[in-house]
């Protein structure tokens, strides 16, 4: 049963604070679903306690089971919504652009030119990430290679926790987690800011741990809950990867084609 069916049904025996809160959950669904209890009691000015006590009013174990049932709510709207006469090609191309416009209105010109800033100043650039947000961390290193910009992508986070002990002030480490919640990227980010290097954040949630770790934060359109190896979540990442070249590309009046040049003659080379 949807959430807001479950509320009509019990709100007589809420409290005032109660109802109050489920206004809100009931307004801000999309948002509901990727906070933290913490973040939803600021949002809201209510203790944990009546989140909890809410939860259990409207049959859910707990707030984790009402996130569940919320995403489940807006995946099912979602399949509903679509234009049967789409393809799915046509319905694939729509969630991509719409990953890729909804990352650029989230864009802040000003917190731009602070993580080019970052990047162009670093002594060294190491980029932290797992699972997809790993793989992403591959295409940034690809990326920026092609406009003279070296950074190292470590996935593992044994690997990420010993490069972060040996960095210093002048380095930056750009870490991936599209929820802002990934564990293992936290902990090594962590470590490398405690050791003075720079963070430059890119997730979904400027709320999240992460996020508040960075020096800079900068937000994809897509978050990792219910959306786990999603295309449009990596999308939404290599978006922001590409504007990031161009725009140091730009600051540093890169030559593009003599890097390309030089390269092209060298690989040219390994042809048999």
């Amino acid at each position: 049963m949807e959430f807001i069916q479950l509320y009509n049904q019990n709100k007589d025996k809420l409290t005032k604070s109660e109802n109050k809160l489920a206004n809100y959950i009931a307004a801000h669904t999309e948002h509901v679903i990727y906070d933290t209890i913490k973040s939803l009691g600021k949002a809201t000015n209510t203790g944990d306690a009546t989140i909890v006590r809410l939860c259990k009013k409207l049959g859910y174990s707990g707030f984790s089971d009402l996130k569940i049932a919320l995403a489940q709510d807006s995946m099912m709207t979602t399949t509903k919504n679509h234009d049967g006469a789409q393809t799915s090609s046509q319905r694939s191309s729509k969630v991509l652009i719409s990953s890729i416009e909804k990352t650029e209105e989230l864009i802040n010109p000003p917190t731009l030119k602070k993580a080019v800033s970052l990047l162009a100043k670093a002594q060294r650039i190491h980029i932290f990430g797992l699972g997809h947000s790993g793989e992403s961390a591959r295409d940034y290193e690809r990326t920026w290679l092609r406009i003279g910009l070296i950074a190292n992508a470590e996935l593992d986070p044994h690997i990420q926790v010993q490069v972060a002990t040996l960095l210093n002030k002048d380095d930056v480490v750009v870490g991936l987690s599209l929820s802002g919640h990934t564990k293992d990227t936290y902990d090594s980010l962590k470590v490398a800011k405690d050791y003075g290097a720079k963070i430059l954040a890119i997730t979904n949630d400027l709320n999240s741990p992460i996020a508040q770790l960075g020096d800079v934060s900068l937000q994809t359109s897509v978050s990792e809950f219910m959306n786990i190896g999603s295309v449009a979540g990596q999308v939404s990442q290599l978006y922001l990867c590409d504007v990031l070249a161009r725009e140091y590309e730009k600051l540093n009046k890169v030559d593009v084609d003599k890097i390309k040049e030089r390269a092209l003659s060298e690989v040219m080379k390994k042809s048999i």
